[in-house]
C-alpha cells in the first residue's frame, strides 16, 4: 500500500508544469488577465478571479529569501503575477478553481505600512497558518492573523489557507495604498487526515492477511 501511495505522489510530482521544478513544492499560479492555471497531484487546475483594486503585474516584488521560502514552501512565486489593491470598500473579490484544491498559500507583498494596517479578510476560510514571514520589497514587517484575516503592517510573507477550496471570498477593508497578493496551490496535495486513517488500517489490514497466509504455509509444510 505504502509503495502505491508513493508511486502516485511520484507520479504528480513528475507531471508538474515545465515552469516548476523538481524542487517546488508550491505551484504559483500562472497568471494571464484574470485567468490562470496550477496544477495539483498532476491535475492542471483553471483558476479565474473576479477583479482587483489596481491590477496585474508580472514584476517580482517577491524578494527576501525569509519572506518566501521555507521548508514547506521551497520556491516563490517569481514572475508568474501579483494582483495588487488598495482596499477601503466593501467588495468581494473572488478566487475560482475548476476543480477542488487542499491548503491554497497565499504569498503576500506590503500589506499595510508600518503605520496602518491592512487586511486580506476572507469569508470562507476558518483557518489560516502562517508559514513564512522577514524582510521583503517594503522592508521587515510583520503579518498576524485572526481566524479568516490575515492582517500586515509593512507584511510580506506566506500564509496557508487550511482547508478543501473551489471558490474564495475575501474584502480588503482598510485603505491603504498598494498591497499585493499571489495565490498558489501544493503540487502534491496530503490527503485529509480522514483519508490517511483509511489507508492506514488498509495498510494494516494487508499485513495481517500476509501474516496469516504465511503462518498458514509455514503449518502446511510441518
Amino acid at each position: 500500500m505504502k509503495k502505491l501511495i508513493g508511486s502516485g505522489l511520484l507520479a504528480a510530482a513528475l507531471a508538474a508544469p515545465l515552469h516548476v521544478s523538481a524542487a517546488d513544492t508550491v505551484d504559483w499560479v500562472n497568471w494571464t488577465g484574470l485567468a490562470g492555471t496550477a496544477v495539483q497531484n498532476g491535475n492542471t487546475v483553471d483558476v479565474t478571479f473576479s477583479d482587483t483594486s489596481v491590477g496585474l503585474t508580472h514584476a517580482d516584488y517577491f524578494t527576501g529569501e525569509a519572506a518566501y521560502i521555507s521548508s514547506e514552501v521551497t520556491n516563490g512565486p517569481g514572475t508568474d503575477g501579483m494582483f495588487s489593491f488598495v482596499g477601503g470598500t466593501n467588495v468581494v473579490h473572488h478566487v475560482h478553481f475548476s476543480e477542488a484544491v487542499r491548503n491554497p498559500y497565499l504569498a503576500i507583498v506590503s500589506l499595510g505600512s508600518s503605520s496602518v494596517g491592512a487586511s486580506f479578510a476572507f469569508s470562507n476560510v476558518g483557518s489560516i497558518t502562517l508559514i513564512s514571514e522577514g524582510d521583503g520589497y517594503y522592508g521587515d514587517g510583520e503579518l498576524s492573523i485572526s481566524g479568516g484575516t490575515v492582517t500586515g503592517l509593512e507584511g510580506h510573507g506566506v500564509v496557508r489557507l487550511n482547508g478543501s477550496f473551489t471558490d474564495l471570498y475575501f474584502t480588503t477593508p482598510q485603505d491603504e495604498y498598494w498591497y499585493g497578493a499571489s495565490i498558489g496551490i501544493p503540487v502534491v496535495a496530503v490527503p485529509e487526515p480522514g483519508t490517511w486513517c483509511m489507508l492506514a488500517a488498509g495498510g494494516a489490514m494487508l499485513g495481517m492477511l500476509g501474516r496469516r497466509r504465511k503462518d498458514g504455509k509455514q503449518e502446511q509444510s510441518t
